[in-house]
């Protein structure tokens, strides 16, 4: 087996198209990975602005959820006196407490 090495000239122009060939895909996609690059720090900005603005709209609906909470433990208060109101007012009507001695327990 022996090797050819002679160089000819269509093996230059070949190494040549093939060399010019890599090095303008290369800047090619140089220019796209810039392109892609301005993209996704755009996109990364667009994304924390957004997360921000949830988050803050998250905030705003939980202090929200602990004002109805603090409305709702008052209404139960009131609705607890109420019943007692009436409850007395019932007692009241049938004379317990006042004509008639509460009864004792024996």
């Amino acid at each position: 087996m022996t090797i050819d090495w002679s160089i000819r000239f269509g093996d230059i122009v070949s190494f040549l198209g093939f060399a010019l060939g890599g090095l303008s895909v290369i800047f090619m996609m140089k220019s796209d990975i810039r392109a892609l690059a301005l993209r996704l720090g755009f996109l990364e900005e667009t994304v924390k602005k957004e997360t921000g603005n949830q988050n803050k709209k998250i905030d705003e609906q939980s202090e929200k959820i602990d004002k109805f909470g603090e409305f709702l433990t008052l209404m139960g208060r009131y609705e607890e006196r109420m019943s007692n109101m009436r409850k007395h007012i019932d007692e009241l009507r049938h004379g317990r407490g006042f004509i008639v001695p509460p009864p004792t327990t024996e």
